[in-house]
């Protein structure tokens, strides 16, 4: 069994695509839809007119039209120079012969200090007409975050690109609940702090380059498991994801060029399941786990491959590590009310 399932990971290593390809390269037509169009909307799409209000505009429309529904956005590069907020049950679909991308430029005022996010999936869209005294209510306040309550938000098809010059930048920020994701997504992070904050439910399809953290997340939203399948993790400065109590669930992850693929916080425990991983050229250990003697940390690994990975994991509180391995029979590591399990590493 692990002669096949060797042969399979490297393969689809090998076949991530160097560049995004679009998953609707054909416009979709749905009469109940919005479609970020200039005949619509006072938007650009050239990557240097700032089309931040443009796209809330439209975004805003989905919301005073139908409620929840579907924004189309056409190939093009669109500029954001502010926080854009996505409401409750709207998704954001990119199509195209290229994906759209959201760019934030060079050293754009206040993304230097962060987190500051491109995208926020809020939780409500503040009422409109009321006094600006009423700060919680009024369409002045910021807009609450997402919660348990928001279902359906997404975002599909579309690139986020972060330039030089914006350490405190985050992609997104996606503290929702079910049936929301982000997929087919590639995160050029550049100088930023992270590809995704906060995040929830589904990703799939995610490709982070760059940044200090590909995914910096913690406890979901409703308190289940937040959920990552076929993403890759290149480049990052300080680890591929940042993250405590995020009862992650990785299918087919790919780490390459970090420090560490996964760091959970000192202090914090973790439910971590990672089948088909696939670690290379991480530098310290591939995996930092805290609060080692806690009844909640539990890390399991089924078919760890690795590649010029020196410790494979390490303890914070008692120093343990397990060093990379080349025997390709399965191994079982465990330590009191914690335990790597089900750990095969080539």
């Amino acid at each position: 069994m692990m002669k096949k399932l060797f042969p399979f990971a490297t393969l689809l290593y090998l076949a991530s695509p160097l560049l995004a390809t679009s998953n609707f390269t054909d416009r979709l037509d749905d009469p109940r839809a919005v479609y970020l169009t200039p005949d619509k909307f006072p938007v650009q799409g050239d990557g240097v007119a700032d089309d931040s209000d443009a796209l809330q505009q439209a975004i805003d429309k989905v919301q005073e039209t139908t409620n929840q529904g579907i924004l189309f956005l056409p190939s093009g590069r669109y500029r954001l120079t502010r926080t854009v907020y996505i409401w409750p049950g709207i998704r954001l679909i990119g199509f195209g012969k290229t994906r759209p991308v959201f760019v934030l430029g060079p050293n754009t005022p206040a993304f230097q200090n962060g987190p500051s996010y491109m995208i926020f999936f809020a939780g409500r869209r503040p009422r409109k007409g009321l006094s600006a005294g009423n700060s919680s209510e009024s369409e002045n306040a910021k807009p609450p975050d997402a919660s348990p309550g928001t279902f359906y938000s997404a975002i599909s098809n579309i690139d986020i690109e972060i330039q030089d010059g914006n350490p405190g930048a985050v992609a997104v920020r996606a503290h929702y609940a079910q049936h929301c994701y982000l997929a087919h997504m590639d995160f050029h992070l550049g100088s930023g702090l992270a590809g995704i904050h906060d995040g929830g439910n589904l990703a799939q399809d995610l490709h982070f380059f760059g940044g200090q953290y590909g995914i910096w997340t913690r406890k979901p939203s409703p308190g289940w498991q937040f959920t990552v399948i076929d993403t890759v993790f290149e480049g990052q400065r300080e680890a591929g994801i940042r993250e405590h109590e995020a009862g992650l669930t990785l299918i087919r992850p790919q780490f390459k060029n970090v420090p560490s693929a996964i760091s959970i916080d000192p202090g914090y425990f973790d439910e971590l399941w990672v089948k088909d991983g696939r670690f290379e050229n991480i530098s310290g250990p591939a995996v930092f786990i805290s609060d080692e003697n806690s009844p909640r940390t539990e890390i399991n690994m089924e078919n760890a491959v690795c590649k010029r990975v020196p410790v494979f994991s390490s303890f914070r509180e008692s120093g343990k590590q397990v060093a990379r391995t080349d025997s390709i029979s399965p191994i079982l590591v465990q330590f009191p009310l914690s335990r790597i399990s089900s750990t095969s590493f080539r």
